[in-house]
């Protein structure tokens, strides 16, 4: 017991733990800076950089780590590159790590829900700023654990070096017995500073996952009273002041043309609305409603037609040129489109402050306070001013669908799209829903919105446009749904279908998103 605790702090095995330690975490911090690099690659949509990553990772992954050490460090010098043991030790073990942090930094990025990441596209967020405020802080919920594990496994990797002449833990241990030939104390204490250099790695583990992506509450305190009618963006919903405003379009569909494959599913749709109304969009599942709303929102390319936001174009540029992906997001913040989606798509790691606050911030660059002043008087007009710090899993459906309301009022927007704003929410919860668009439709916000529900649309809309087979067949104010003209719609008012739409959050549509 005397020998072990007098090796326990013995300064060569000590100095032995430092060694470890610089290797430990060299090759953690360059395998996760790399990796961040190659998990990015390995899903891109380039397949020219894709496949050569993703066969990197693979042929890294496949072979041994000892093997790899013993190749580097003979390998170089032939190639008149000398290193020092531990550079060349702490260099292999990186290379090592780049593929297995990769693979953990890939599954955490797939596992946030690609129903925020379309909806943080559709609300104009760039690429980079959807990757660092809603993928990466949700997906390090994931990436945590699995990597609080690989780092357990690189620490005792790190004896490893010691078959390049690196001086670390394992190797001073064997120094030590094969002078005194003290196995059991020796190893003994050995093996405890490897335990306890664990422990030091599962607590740092332990605070990340306390305190790292488990998101983010808004601050408690003393608030401004605010009242419904207080100035501001989303304070300023007041009815269209004449009638000429009301015919100047806000929202312009012209002869839009989209496809799925070889399947048309838009055919020549024109529609226009002008400033202040309300729009409902009725039709049968497959009818295309959510497939032009998707298309507003540029979510789909299109086969040919244009469509306008007070004049601006979202599907070409001023020389009538397809716009290029890298400027949709630019074109799509420019445009201000409010969207309220049919499975809420609110970001899981924000409170429903933060929620309703994150497009002023992060797509529109408004000053914090300012941000936070419109989002709460965004939920206080859907009735949630109490629930400003409340996270959306502690929200009912209803509660989280007008979270997602104020999200699209704080940003100030010309139009308001809904898809089926109800359809995913349990029959009790519909009415506080409902109530709630009615009465921003008598604010004089203009809106589109699709629904199943005819009563709905009849009481809450200006206009009512039915849609068949890709196609607008009528259209008027809600006492077509009393006289349909067509036999189209006479038999959809006859047999209303429950509105199998596809959802505007496929994950299918990720990667056309880009």
């Amino acid at each position: 017991m005397q020998n072990f605790l007098h090796y326990l702090t013995f300064p060569y095995l000590l100095q032995g733990c430092i060694t470890a330690l610089g290797l430990l975490f060299g090759a953690l911090a360059g395998g996760l800076l790399i990796g961040f690099v190659l998990a990015l690659a390995a899903d891109s949509r380039w397949l020219w950089l894709r496949y050569p990553v993703r066969a990197y990772i693979y042929v890294i992954r496949g072979t041994p780590q000892l093997l790899q050490l013993i190749l580097l460090f003979n390998v170089l010098p032939q190639a008149g590159i000398t290193l020092a043991p531990f550079v060349s030790a702490l260099l292999a073990l990186t290379i090592n790590e780049t593929a297995f942090c990769a693979e953990i930094i890939r599954g955490g990025i797939r596992s946030v829900n690609r129903d925020q990441r379309i909806a943080a596209q559709a609300f104009g967020f760039s690429a980079l700023t959807e990757l660092g405020h809603v993928v990466v802080p949700q997906g390090l919920r994931a990436i945590i654990p699995a990597l609080g594990n690989e780092a357990v496994g690189l620490l005792k990797s790190t004896s490893l070096a010691s078959v390049v002449g690196v001086s670390e833990l394992t190797l001073r241990s064997q120094t030590i017995v094969s002078q005194n030939f003290e196995f059991l104390p020796v190893l003994l204490a050995s093996g405890v500073m490897y335990i306890a250099l664990s422990a030091l790695i599962a607590a740092i583990q332990n605070w990340c996952e306390r305190n790292v992506g488990t998101g983010r509450r808004a601050r408690r305190g003393a608030q401004p009273e605010l009242r419904i009618d207080d100035p501001g963006p989303v304070g300023r919903m007041a009815p269209v002041e004449s009638a000429s405003d009301a015919h100047v379009p806000q929202l312009e569909i012209d002869k839009v043309r989209v496809s799925y494959g070889s399947k048309q599913v838009l055919k020549d749709v024109s529609l226009s609305v002008a400033p202040g109304e309300v729009v409902a969009l009725l039709g049968k599942s497959g009818s295309g409603k959510s497939t032009l709303l998707k298309t507003i929102l540029a979510l789909n390319p299109l086969d040919s037609g244009s469509i306008r936001i007070e004049g601006r174009s979202l599907t070409s540029t001023g020389s009538g040129a397809p716009m290029p992906r890298r400027r949709l997001a630019k074109a799509r913040a420019d445009a201000r489109i409010g969207m309220v989606f049919q499975n809420f798509a609110l970001f899981d790691h924000l409170s429903a402050l933060d929620n309703a606050a994150s497009i002023p911030v992060r797509v529109q660059h408004v000053p914090r306070v300012e941000a936070a002043r419109r989002a709460r008087i965004a939920l206080l007009k859907v009735g949630l001013k109490d629930f400003a710090d409340h996270m959306p899993h502690e929200l009912s459906g209803g509660q989280q669908q007008r979270v997602g309301i104020a999200r699209a009022l704080a940003s100030d927007p010309r139009v308001i799209l809904f898809d089926e704003p109800t359809s995913a929410l349990d029959p009790e919860l519909v009415g506080e829903v409902d109530e709630t668009i009615r009465r921003l439709a008598r604010t004089g916000i203009t809106m589109l919105l699709s629904t199943h529900d005819i009563d709905f649309a009849a009481s809450v809309a200006d206009r009512i446009v039915f849609l068949h087979d890709g196609r607008i067949i009528e259209q008027g104010t809600p006492d077509i749904l009393r006289a349909p003209k067509t036999p189209e719609f006479a038999a959809f008012l006859r047999h209303p279908e429950d509105d199998g739409d596809a959802p505007l959050l496929k994950p299918a549509m990720l990667e056309a998103a880009r």
